[in-house]
């Protein structure tokens, strides 16, 4: 059989190929189907391929001959929703959350709320306020513990294979966890860190056991803790401060001892001891009741950068905070809610009207009772907190802001000048180290021996009729001291004789600083006062030697200044400086050793002229006249200058120096009685 000479035609291609539709081809829109395999109606001629059709062409193209698949495909329409298989698993649920915990066990603990600021002790320990939690911060709170805040807040889906429900990886429930964050916090209450807050350095509980805060952990009855709360306390984690040394049997008091005994001291008998004392103060400061304010000063070679060196060894890195040329808020800052010591060198006189050294001062007075500071901050709202902190200055010259509130707080050392040519002291930071450590193992042991220690100096310094005060700083300073060196307590022949010797020590002090009535006096008796107008500056106490008829008083009234020594003049000069002192609200009755002072309460403008911008301004110099040795306040009323006010009586012998008159050669004359006070005498 021979084949057909005529060649089969190709179809050529068209655009419905892609379908890869295995159906027959589709029926026309004429309703000619295509033919059965083996019948002879006649075959479409094939069409060329088409391209680059008009969008009518082409749409008309594809209605000529449009796919059609074999089985009816489904209608479009919205989609079935997909959720978990019936027999799926449910998430497993996170426990019971006990009362003011994020959940059992967690490493992150929540402390309060405090306006806008939520309080938590991190994975850390430290103390932490946030204002919003957001995914990163808890993530930065959570720290290492990261792992178990996912697995506890985990975040769910669905196994494709298993249908079981899975978490995932490395992701947490944000809005879950910090729901939790913020409820335990508000569980806790309110929540002030000022005064619940304590940081590095030595404390007491209620019942007077010292906790010691290393900042890595919490020395409390012999036992080690991790920095936490502790009977109502907050001691959160800081950076590391130097460890007590372990127990030994060896002690460095002497030889730290011996080495302090070195510098040349003016009072060689007790300041070493004294200087030994202030080491164990600052290193326990916070436990303490009263912490002494000390005071080293010494001229040029004295070895006071020496000391503050020894100082620095002794208690280590970061155990004290030693600062230069600072101010009050510089130091607050530094301290925050430790109990550190703070050493501040060259706190020289300022310039005139400077409060830099006033307000440092201030800072020191504050912290000997641990009261509490105030300062403004960014935000307006002030910050606050109580100071612990044993403060020690070291100068040349102590500043003239110190008032005598301050002065019955201070302890001053004075060094004297190394020999010409003394080889300098060698202090080995390791070694000093070394003996600070041991130290300071020695007072913690013995800590629970303190308060009948304190209890049996103070009881030896009112022996000696000293309290108040002097009391607080030298039984605190003694009591250290003593238990440094023994473990016994004091006997009563050391109890006496160190009492005796420090108090002879404190009569002079008192003699040289005085208090505020004292110094009251004398910068009224220093102010210059020249009623006369004549340009003659002659002070306050000049006039009062006059009224007085103190011998040696000069001659206010004449043409020189040599003393007068007519019995006449000099009563009628006394009479006139009276009439001109009234001025002043001022008055003098009686004569030399029997004369007595009056001073004014009301602000009459002489005397608010003479306390101007003193601490005894408008008024205030009643409060400190009354405080004199013998003075006493008038029932009744005098008239000065036509002005009735009442006042203070105060006598001339308990006026400092005012009776250390120069002496004439004539014999002195038989006192005087006062006059008597008449109400209605006017000077004028």
């Amino acid at each position: 059989m021979t084949a057909d000479p005529t060649p089969t035609p190709v179809e050529a291609p068209n655009n419905d190929d892609w379908l890869g539709n295995p159906s027959p081809p589709p029926t026309s829109l004429t309703g000619m189907a295509h033919a059965a395999p083996g019948s002879t109606a006649p075959v479409p001629k094939a069409r060329k391929a088409k391209t680059n059709l008009r969008p009518v062409e082409a749409l008309a193209a594809q209605l000529e001959a449009p796919p059609v698949a074999a089985d009816a495909a489904p209608q479009p329409g919205p989609k079935p929703k997909v959720g978990p298989p019936v027999d799926a698993p449910p998430i497993p649920p996170r426990g019971e959350r006990p009362h003011g915990e994020i959940w059992d066990g967690c490493p992150v603990r929540a402390l309060g709320v405090n306006g806008a600021f939520s309080y938590f002790l991190d994975v850390h320990g430290q103390m932490r306020a946030v204002g919003k939690l957001e995914r990163m911060t808890v993530m930065h709170l959570f720290g290492r513990q990261l792992e178990q805040m996912c697995y506890t807040f985990a975040k769910w889906t669905k196994d494709p294979e298993t249908g079981e429900m899975r978490r995932k990886p490395g992701q947490f429930d944000g809005d879950g966890v910090a729901m939790a964050m913020y409820k335990a916090a508000s569980e806790q209450g309110l929540f002030d860190p000022d005064g619940a807050v304590r940081g590095v350095g030595a404390w007491t509980d209620d019942d007077g056991k010292l906790i010691y805060h290393t900042g890595d952990a919490l020395l409390i009855d012999g036992r080690v803790e991790q920095p936490a709360s502790h009977e109502g306390r907050i001691y959160p984690a800081y950076p590391s401060i130097p460890h007590p040394a372990p127990a030994d049997k060896t002690s460095p008091v002497p030889d730290i001892a011996a080495t302090l005994a070195t510098w040349h001291w003016q009072r060689p008998e007790i300041d070493p001891t004294i200087a030994l004392a202030m080491v164990c103060i600052q290193m326990m400061g916070g436990a303490l009741d009263w912490r002494p304010v000390f005071w080293i000063t010494g001229g040029k070679a004295s070895g006071k950068s020496a000391f503050q060196t020894l100082l620095k060894h002794l208690h280590g890195p970061k155990g004290m905070i030693q600062s230069l040329d600072t101010t009050k808020s510089g130091i607050t800052s530094q301290i925050g809610h430790s109990s550190l010591p703070v050493a501040v060198d060259e706190m020289e006189p300022g310039e005139e009207g400077s409060r830099k050294e006033a307000d440092i001062v201030t800072l020191a007075r504050v912290a000997s009772s641990g009261g509490q500071w105030l300062r403004g901050s960014s935000d307006q709202k002030g910050v606050s907190g109580n100071v612990y902190s044993t403060f020690m200055f070291s100068s040349i010259l102590i500043p003239g802001v110190l008032k005598a509130q301050d002065l019955s707080r201070l302890i001053i050392l004075g060094l004297q000048a190394f020999a010409e040519g003394a080889p300098p002291l060698v202090l080995r930071a390791e070694t000093w180290r070394k003996r600070g450590a041991g130290l300071k193992r020695i007072l913690i042991d013995r800590w629970p021996t303190f308060a009948a220690r304190l209890d049996l100096w103070r009881e030896a310094f009112a022996e000696q009729g000293i309290g108040g005060r002097d009391a607080d700083n030298w039984a605190t300073i003694m009591a250290m001291a003593q238990m440094a060196r023994d473990p016994a307590m004091p006997t009563a022949d050391e109890l006496t004789g160190w009492a005796a010797k420090i108090t002879r020590h404190i009569r002079v002090d008192v003699d040289e600083i005085g208090s505020d009535a004292d110094s009251m006096m004398l910068h009224l008796l220093g102010q210059p006062f020249d009623i006369l107008r004549r340009g003659e500056q002659f002070t306050i106490a000049q006039w009062l030697m006059v009224a007085a008829q103190i011998p040696g008083a000069p001659n206010v009234f004449g043409s020189d200044q040599t003393p007068v020594h007519d019995e006449i003049m000099r009563d009628q000069q006394a009479k006139a400086a009276n009439a001109k002192l009234a001025r002043a609200g001022l008055r003098v009755s009686g004569v030399r050793e029997a004369a007595e002072l009056f001073i004014a309460n009301q602000p009459i403008q002489g005397l608010k002229d003479l306390f101007q911008r003193s601490d005894w301004a408008n008024g205030v110099w009643s409060q400190s006249a009354i405080r004199i040795k013998g003075a006493k306040k008038l029932t009744s009323g005098l008239r000065l200058a036509g002005i009735s006010t009442r006042g203070t009586m105060i006598p001339f012998t308990s006026i400092p120096g005012l009776m250390a008159f120069p002496m004439d050669s004539e014999r002195r004359a038989s006192p005087t009685p006062p006059a008597p006070l008449n109400d209605m005498e006017e000077f004028v």
